[in-house]
């Protein structure tokens, strides 16, 4: 099982100092909150609204970037190295770029990078930009997103300590896949009637209405991490991959969610091969990749606002693994709106990122928030593109149903390993589901394999 609770390495204090911490049990509130409640918060009322304008910029960039790039070299496989630049500064340092979010006030870290951003697409978007220059410029931009998630994503559960966070998380899921939605559909529409320059102007001043949103409507707060903690950027990086990797209550819900984020974007990668194997086109293209993200939507929205919280955390993995049954099912070659409702309800399923989250959310200690956020990110940013290249490739040699019924049966193996992971049916395992159960929903699912 790795690391056990009461021997945790010496050598990190984050995590030395946690382990006694992390089962305690979560604050109890008798009502079940409501979006509005969200809604009534301020700080987080702030967080929502930057957090729209921030999505919709970015999908319209996504598109006007792909159309730049394109339109330059005519290349369809440069077009799609762009688009790949939002993975690149996860993969090339995304735990250590998170660190920096620990070490600031988090408003600072935000506005700041914000307006960075601002700054740098403004220039892309100047025409007659070289090339280089441009990829350059947008990389730089991508680089500022791993302190700038981490440190909202640890800003939240202190704007909404309690019951509330994981319905904030459900609104965020739901927002996210809608702006995606609304963001490629209205990303084209503009990109042809301003331009794919004039595009990324309109994604620099959502930039600036985000900053403004965020100065104004966030509490100035110290730093998580105080100067007297801190030492180098390289050390406190390494310490919140230590503590992740060695804490269980930290470990698992991550890797429940990297499985989530890597056998569900399957079908959405290989969207144009599915589609023609269907015998549709661009509009086929788009009702597969749609209705993933509409699951997603509708999964969100009803684990967090109509499932009891008691009842969250007893669903998780049933939830989980759940969504890999439709993926499987492509395994009989259904028509079009069979996979359609097969997708839709494998993406509803990825409801389980909700809880899985919380759970997270609420065994980090408070002073590596950021770094912990980062490291989960960078993990489901990685599992991601493994699931997009692997499942590209094995498009090129497989029926594209083949290839997503094996990204189903893949997810349901990995969350039997983690379930099996140091043997649950041991007294070790036992003590661990002790603990992790409240969260995760462990014991019921050790009763259901026993």
């Amino acid at each position: 099982m790795g690391a056990r609770p009461d021997k945790a390495p010496t050598t990190n204090p984050l995590l030395e100092q946690h382990m006694t911490q992390a089962a305690e049990p979560p604050v109890a509130v008798t009502r079940a909150p409501r979006y509005r409640a969200l809604l009534q918060v301020r700080e987080y009322r702030a967080l929502v609204a930057a957090d729209v304008f921030s999505l919709l910029g970015d999908q319209l960039a996504a598109v006007a970037l792909a159309v730049l790039i394109y339109q330059r070299t005519g290349s369809a496989l440069l077009a799609a190295l762009g688009y790949a630049t939002t993975y690149a500064p996860w993969l090339l340092g995304g735990p250590m770029l998170a660190a920096i979010a620990d070490r600031l006030p988090s408003r600072r870290v935000l506005v700041g990078i914000d307006l960075s951003r601002a700054v740098l697409i403004g220039l892309a978007a100047v025409p007659g930009m070289p090339l280089l220059v441009l990829g350059g410029l947008l990389l730089c931009s991508s680089m500022l997103s791993p302190p700038f998630r981490s440190a909202r994503a640890s800003l939240v559960p202190q704007v909404l300590p309690d019951d509330r966070y994981p319905l904030a998380l459900s609104l965020q899921e739901a927002l996210h896949q809608s702006s995606q939605l609304i963001g490629f559909v209205a990303g084209g529409a503009l990109v042809a009637i301003l331009s794919a320059h004039g595009a990324l102007a309109v994604d620099s001043a959502t930039f600036l209405v985000s900053a403004v949103v965020l100065l104004r409507g966030l509490t100035p707060r110290p730093p998580s991490l105080s100067k007297e903690k801190q030492t180098s950027l390289l050390r406190e990086s390494v310490d919140g991959l230590r503590l992740v990797a060695g804490n269980p209550l930290l470990r698992r819900p991550l890797q429940l969610a990297m499985v989530g984020s890597m056998y569900v974007i399957v079908p959405e990668a290989i969207a144009p091969a599915y589609a023609a194997r269907l015998g549709g086109g661009a509009v086929t293209v788009g009702l597969i990749m749609a209705s993933v993200a509409s699951g997603s939507l509708i999964g969100a929205l009803v684990m967090g606002r109509w499932v009891p919280a008691a009842l969250r955390q007893r669903v998780l993995y049933p939830v989980a693994i759940a969504g890999t049954l439709p993926l499987l099912a492509t395994l009989l070659d259904p028509g079009l709106l069979t996979c359609l409702g097969l997708f839709t309800a494998a993406g509803a399923c990825t409801a389980f990122q909700v809880p899985a989250n919380a759970a997270f959310a609420a065994a980090v200690p408070p002073e590596a928030r950021a770094r912990a956020f980062g490291v989960a990110i960078t993990g489901m940013m990685g599992a991601q593109l493994v699931g997009i290249v692997a499942g590209g490739a094995a498009a090129q040699v497989l029926a594209p149903s083949r290839v997503v019924a094996g990204a189903g049966l893949v997810g349901l193996l990995s969350l039997l390993a983690i379930v099996a992971e140091g043997g649950l049916r041991t007294a070790r395992g036992r003590q661990c589901t002790e603990v992790l159960g409240p969260a995760l929903g462990l014991e019921q699912l050790e009763s259901t394999i026993a």
